[in-house]
């Protein structure tokens, strides 16, 4: 039920919207309005100020643009010490493992080997490893751009990547990349000097695959791959191997010193590899 309806003496249709002098100005005369409006010390009201145009936020960032944003500062001995406790290691371990630098940078002299340990990333810091560098099985593990570089082998296999972006800037031997989900190849070298295995993942391209591979390249069982477009004018110095994929058509302009191994019930693959002028096996 309104007000109306009850024929309330004091109901004003409008609503009370302003400053105090506004409303009592409906109910006094004008000189007892100014009178008070003084009194107050009120002044008109005035239109508010524009403001200012803002650009929007930059939320389109990669996680290598923020990284570079936001600098994590290195880790400090102590940080290294907390770290392998975490999988049961100790201070002489870090000790034996890791030569820091004036800088406060670290390298590993030798091999490093942290597989099935459980870490979910490596020391920020961690320059160099001079031998390889395997860290297989830990499914909580995520790249972050260190080690810079690796003189032997990069074992990575059996673990949860999607992605690749933070990988070593330079690796010297194979890498090892299986059984992951990995979605996207951004992140790899240009070049790999050794083998690149690629094998069991969720692959559906290889945009993003290195220009060149010094020795083989396998892509075997990867059931999601559709597309091998990406590998024109790759340079293969050893074999393809590409058994167990949904692939049918292979590009031509692919630089192949080997063979394409291929699956005999992988009829139509096969049939157009030989018609572009590859060597299949099978």
């Amino acid at each position: 039920m309104s007000p109306n309806s009850l024929e309330n003496p004091f109901y004003h249709p409008e609503p009370n919207k302003g400053i105090p002098s506004e409303l009592t100005g409906r109910f006094l005369d004008s000189a007892t309005t100014q009178a008070l409006t003084e009194a107050l010390g009120e002044d008109e009201p005035c239109e508010s100020e524009p403001q200012q145009d803002l650009p929007p936020a930059d939320i389109s960032m990669t996680g290598k643009e923020q990284r570079e944003v936001e600098k994590e500062p290195l880790w400090i001995k102590e940080d290294y010490i907390k770290w392998a406790e975490s999988f049961e290691r100790d201070k002489n371990w870090v000790d034996k493992t890791f030569e820091f630098q004036k800088d406060g940078t670290t390298i590993v002299e030798g091999d490093l080997i942290l597989e099935k340990t459980e870490i979910k990333q490596l020391p920020v810091g961690l320059m160099e490893v001079k031998g390889d560098f395997r860290v297989s099985k830990n499914l909580s593990f995520k790249l972050n751009g260190y080690p810079k570089k690796i003189g032997g082998y990069f074992v990575c296999n059996y673990n949860n990547l999607s992605s690749l972006e933070g990988m070593s800037e330079e690796i010297r031997r194979d890498i090892y990349l299986n059984d992951n989900k990995i979605r996207s190849l951004d992140g790899l070298p240009e070049k790999v000097v050794g083998d690149l295995y690629l094998s069991h993942t969720q692959l559906e391209n290889l945009d993003g695959i290195s220009k060149e591979v010094f020795y083989d390249l396998s892509l075997t069982d990867n059931n999601q791959l559709t597309s091998l477009e990406a590998l024109k004018g790759v340079k293969i110095g050893g074999n393809l191997w590409l058994c167990d994929i949904p692939a049918t058509t292979i590009p031509a302009g692919i630089e192949i010193v080997g063979v394409i191994y291929i699956r005999e019930y992988q009829t139509e693959l096969i049939a157009d590899a030989t018609r572009k002028g590859y060597q299949v096996e099978s």
